[in-house]
């Protein structure tokens, strides 16, 4: 080996606070490490591990990747790839690293084995216990869906919280629940959709059936179009609301409007009543298309009253309301 590079090595070794006697690099002893490792899975990068006794060389965890991948020409001459944390690693503390080479380094290996060292510093082992998985993200280190979820939504740039109290909180049917969920994540089969699913096909005409103005989408089918944005204006006016379209029909069930006050009913009757539109507009999209049949917007608008009303008769804030009486004044029905 080079004298330079051995010196180099030397003085590394010596600024990682290691101690090293000897100018052989086939044979490496590391002291002043602790052990425990708090690592990442190669997959999930939250998801740790306390490395412990049982830990193998090859799956050992420096960063985010293991060491095989991560350092791979080190790898490749390390002596038993095999071999567990606990042969390599010194009986007591301070620990030192036995890193067992099945030939001299070359020049570009003696700096990978640096970069190695470097990411070692401050690691902890526990070499007495076994190997266990660790979740970092909460206190107990086991893992949670509200933990991961929290974590998430702390992200700058992070997609907003999704609305599930406006989607699965309202007193409807949860197979229509569960088409509000599909319109929210675009999921529908409208005609932008199955192009991308089938791109080996032209759909002619790729157009909204309703308006037979622009291309079919969620946003458009459910928000922009004439006939749909006819139908919110009405809600909205029956709700003595002014209101700007918003850019996605997602953004729609963000937006607390109360269109009909804060009260249980006020709120159950609102969210009934922007699911029926939801669902009347995709009914009359199908007949129009499948079925050849065309409905005006005030035939629209008074099926979703009716929709709305018996949706709300047979919810559990409503009861003991007739349904006559909820579908002739929604604003009376409401008002404590």
């Amino acid at each position: 080996m080079a004298s330079g590079h051995t010196k180099h090595l030397w003085f590394t070794l010596q600024w990682l606070g290691c101690q090293h006697n000897s100018q052989m690099v086939t044979s490496l002893s590391l002291e002043g490490y602790y052990s425990s490792l708090s690592g990442v899975f190669l997959v999930y990068s939250v998801c740790g591990r306390k490395w412990g006794k049982n830990s193998v060389l090859g799956r050992f965890v420096v960063g985010d990747q293991p060491l095989e991948s991560q350092y791979p020409s080190l790898f490749r001459v390390v002596l038993d790839k095999n071999i567990p944390i606990s042969s390599v690693l010194g009986p007591t503390r301070p620990f030192y690293w036995n890193l067992n080479f099945r030939r001299n380094l070359l020049d570009s290996e003696i700096e990978d084995l640096e970069g190695l060292m470097r990411s070692l510093d401050g690691l902890h082992l526990s070499p007495s216990v076994p190997d266990a998985r660790l979740w970092p993200l909460s206190s107990s280190g086991l893992f949670s869906v509200k933990s991961f979820f929290l974590t998430l939504s702390q992200f700058s740039g992070s997609p907003q919280v999704f609305p599930s109290k406006f989607v699965w909180n309202s007193q409807i049917a949860f197979k229509v629940q569960s088409f509000i969920w599909l319109v929210a994540h675009k999921k529908v089969n409208t005609n932008d959709m199955l192009q991308l699913r089938r791109p080996y096909k032209a759909l002619s005409p790729n157009i909204c059936i309703l308006c037979m103005k622009h291309g079919e989408s969620a946003d458009h089918i459910f928000l922009h179009c004439s006939l749909t944005i006819g139908l919110w204006h009405r809600l909205f006016q029956l709700a003595k609301m002014d209101w700007v379209p918003s850019r996605s029909i997602l953004d729609m069930m963000y937006i607390k409007f109360n269109g009909f006050g804060s009260s249980k009913r006020g709120i159950a009757l609102w969210q009934a009543a922007n699911i029926a539109l939801i669902r009347i507009v995709w009914r009359e999209r199908n007949a129009r298309i499948f079925e050849d049949k065309a409905r005006n917007s005030e035939f629209l608008w008074d099926s979703i009253v009716f929709l709305t009303s018996l949706w709300a008769y047979c919810s559990k804030v409503f009861k003991g309301t007739p349904l006559n009486v909820i579908q002739l004044d929604w604003i009376a029905v409401c008002t404590p």
